[in-house]
């Protein structure tokens, strides 16, 4: 007992670190897919891994119709080392992106895929 004692004491020198102490953020797994709609990928499938920076990416396509207004159409999943919130339109395309890190394919639930997520 006493030496287990021993060997888990490590003494404190101001200045000196050991390399716990620069870690980084554990790597965060993402979902890819370039067409993912109702919880299925239909195509482009995967995964990437977010290693710094605001990680995995969900970004909603929509579509403008004279009738209905915007249509939703898709999503696409992935990794983005600038990712941010943020929405586009230009055109008839509408595109609303959601970014998030910390849990492994959290992007595969954030924005309209939200809706399918089971409970």
């Amino acid at each position: 007992f006493t030496v287990l004692l021993l060997l888990n004491y490590v003494p404190f020198y101001p200045g000196l670190c050991f390399p716990v102490c620069f870690s980084a953020a554990p790597a965060t797994l993402c979902k890819v897919c370039t067409i993912f709609k109702r919880g299925i990928c239909l195509h482009g499938e995967g995964n990437c891994t977010a290693e710094e920076g605001p990680g995995c990416r969900t970004s909603d396509m929509f579509f403008f119709n004279v009738k209905d207004g915007w249509l939703y159409n898709h999503t696409q999943l992935d990794c983005y080392d600038k990712c941010r919130a943020w929405n586009l339109v230009r055109g008839n395309l509408k595109v609303s992106s959601f970014c998030c890190k910390g849990q492994d394919f959290c992007n595969m639930y954030r924005g309209r895929s939200l809706h399918w997520k089971s409970h």
